[in-house]
């Protein structure tokens, strides 16, 4: 995982939000875990044990698991690096008030993180 790469990349997406990331949140962590850990603090904070892609915590925190973007990555014919970024975009949304929980949500979560992917890979 190019670590550098990844933060340019998320630093200038910052910059390129369709929506403004609120007050309360003074900074953002990415922060990349394995497997187990990933399904622990699902379990913890969501319910769910079983592992997971991406959580949220609503003062800035993001959680990826490169594993679960590294199985992904095979399946959408992408690069492993893409799909971390993608993760790390789509935890951005999520704190500038996007929801995914809805069909109609989900759709418009998906065009504002394919674009802002496009915008972050091209920068």
């Amino acid at each position: 995982m190019q670590v550098r790469r990844l933060r340019s990349q998320l630093d200038r997406a910052l910059t390129l939000l369709p929506r403004p990331l609120p007050a309360s949140v003074e900074a953002i962590e990415v922060v990349l875990v394995d497997r187990a850990t990933m399904a622990h603090v699902h379990a913890d904070f969501l319910g769910d044990a079983t592992e997971t892609d991406v959580i949220t915590f609503p003062y800035g925190e993001i959680l990826v698991c490169p594993a679960v973007a590294q199985d992904a990555a095979l399946v959408q014919e992408m690069a492993v690096h893409d799909e971390v970024l993608l993760y790390a975009l789509h935890g951005v949304l999520h704190l500038c008030g996007y929801d995914d929980r809805s069909p109609d949500d989900a759709a418009e979560m998906v065009l504002a993180q394919d674009e802002l992917l496009r915008q972050a890979l091209a920068g």
